[in-house]
């Protein structure tokens, strides 16, 4: 079996590094311990990783303010760091199929069904998101930036890393950029996709602009597939928050100092838990609620904050208000 190597980054907060914890364990909850995988882990606080992963086989880069500012580059852009990431891993273990997860992610199934399936002509995507044409009409104005990243692939070609000079269609797509999996080929790509990235970012502020470089290099230079069916990647804001409360108290002394075996135990059944708990926590209850408002679905909007209220009677007074005022809406045409 060709060796692999899982590569994440995670900085600032200890919530951030509970999340890729997380990660990690629950790689091995679903395949061996062996010589054929390393984990890179990117990160400003590698003695607090060094308490909690003990057991596995772990390599720490440490990510100072210095290498952190030379990551983002010079557009200033944090996602750009993925892709730097990602070129160093390339770099330290080149023969390697090569991982990459962010922190918000956890495995679900064993992650050799997918490596399995990476040559030098495929690579793997968390999942297909929409063609680029339907940033066109997004909604303002959370929309803004999609619009702008619409109207630049409308407006210019784009130079790629050897001053090639391409033409995005918009009936391209966007991939989910959470979890990827690369062929040691692959690494050639690297240099398109800061390119590309370099180009995106300036002048669209939109923070998907290296999953947009992911994903049109990969579409254009090999067969993309999806590893959702392995992985659960928890990207949005509620879900994150769900989350970090869940594993607030998980990486305790007692979880330190328990054997491997049952920690992989213990991981494996929260990565069974969570997935329904993120469709049933009365915070994405409220939200699902608000969001149906907000988009005057008002009949889905009162399903959703009736399971709110049948769930707990004295719901916050915040989302009490929002309920009152999308009614007042609804009552006089607003």
């Amino acid at each position: 079996m060709m060796k692999f190597v899982l590569a994440i980054q995670s900085f600032g907060k200890e919530s951030e590094y509970k999340r890729a914890a997380f990660t990690v364990f629950s790689l091995f909850a679903y395949r061996p311990i062996d010589n054929s995988v390393q984990v890179l882990i990117f990160t400003d606080a590698p003695e607090w990783f060094q308490r909690v992963l003990v057991d596995l086989p772990i390599q720490y880069i440490r990510l100072s303010p210095e290498k952190i500012k030379v990551m983002r580059g010079e557009i200033d852009f944090l996602h750009r760091m993925k892709i730097a990431l990602i070129e160093e891993a390339f770099q330290l273990y080149p023969q390697h199929k090569l991982i990459y997860a962010d922190s918000d992610t956890f495995f679900t199934a064993n992650s050799d069904r997918i490596l399995a399936q990476i040559t030098p002509d495929c690579a793997s995507m968390h999942l297909w998101e929409y063609q680029f044409a339907a940033m066109k009409d997004m909604a303002l104005p959370a929309g803004k930036t999609f619009q702008a990243f619409y109207q630049l692939i409308q407006q210019q070609e784009f130079v790629l890393a050897d001053a090639t000079r391409i033409k995005i269609s918009p009936q391209m797509s966007s991939w989910n950029a959470g979890l990827m999996f690369f062929h040691p080929e692959h690494k050639r790509f690297i240099p398109d996709v800061y390119s590309l990235t370099d180009q995106f970012y300036p002048s669209t502020e939109n923070h998907a602009s290296e999953q947009y470089a992911f994903s049109i290099v990969l579409q254009q230079q090999t067969r993309l597939i999806p590893c959702a069916a392995i992985n659960y990647h928890y990207w949005y804001r509620i879900k994150k928050q769900i989350a970090d409360e869940f594993l607030q108290d998980k990486f305790n002394d007692a979880f330190v100092v328990d054997s491997i075996e049952n920690k992989l135990d213990l991981t494996k059944r929260w990565t069974q838990i969570l997935p329904k708990l993120f469709e049933e926590h009365i915070w994405m209850l409220q939200d699902n609620a608000v969001q149906a408002f907000n988009e005057n679905r008002f009949k889905e909007g009162y399903q959703w904050a009736f399971r709110v209220f049948l769930r707990k009677p004295f719901a916050n007074n915040c989302f009490f208000k929002d309920v009152l005022y999308h009614t007042k809406r609804l009552i006089f045409n607003r």
